[in-house]
Formats: structure tokens, sequence, C-alpha cells
């Protein structure tokens, strides 16, 4: 019976995924986190990093402005503090530390045309 149920449960994984990347191909959009998201930012060569250090604790600051999408990044040292990305005046992601209680959500809806 176990040998019957894995088979159901793998078979249903199998479908879901298959949908997943469907849907994904679709509406032209894909699952990031905001960690690849923030990395993303990082490693734009357009990217501004402003860095300062406030009250002894050093704080990242990166601003990117590429293709009518405006991103934003606050950081400390490699803590995501804040992320932003808007396009169109229309906020895509919204991420705070403060809120989300510092836990970073698994992923997030995102464009693929965007990354």
């Amino acid at each position: 019976m176990d040998g019957i149920l894995k088979n159901v449960a793998d078979t249903f994984s199998h479908a879901v995924n298959y949908a997943k990347e469907k849907i994904s191909a679709i509406t032209g959009s894909t699952s990031v986190t905001i960690g690849e998201l923030s990395q993303h930012i990082i490693s734009e060569p357009e990217t501004i990093l402003i860095k300062k250090n406030l009250l002894g604790i050093p704080f990242s600051f990166y601003h990117l402005q590429k293709e009518g999408v405006t991103y934003y990044l606050e950081m400390i040292n490699s803590r995501i503090l804040q992320l932003d990305v808007q396009a169109h005046d229309h906020t895509i992601v919204s991420y705070r530390s403060y809120r989300d209680k510092s836990e970073l959500p698994p992923a997030v809806k995102f464009p693929k045309s965007l990354l």
C-alpha cells in the first residue's frame, strides 16, 4: 500500500511542477527569493552603492534604475533590511525585515523580463 501511495504522491508532485512551469510560461513570471533578487541588484553594473556608518553600524544602500524599473535595497552587512521594486508607479516587491519579522519569504512572483 505504501508503494501505491508513494507513486500517487510522486505523480501528483510532477503534475504540480508541470502546471507551475506552464503558468510561469504563460504569465511571464517566475518565483525568486528575496535573496536572489538582492543578489541580482548587487551584481548589476549600473547599481549605485552608497555605504554609511551610522552609530558604528555599516549600512549599504543600493539603487538601480533599469528599463523603467526602480530597485532599492538596504542592508546591514549581509542582512537585508528592505527591498523594493517598482515599475510604472506599481509596487512589484516590498520587503521590510521589521514588518516581515526578519524572515525571508520562500519566494515571490516576479516578471521574468525584469531579471
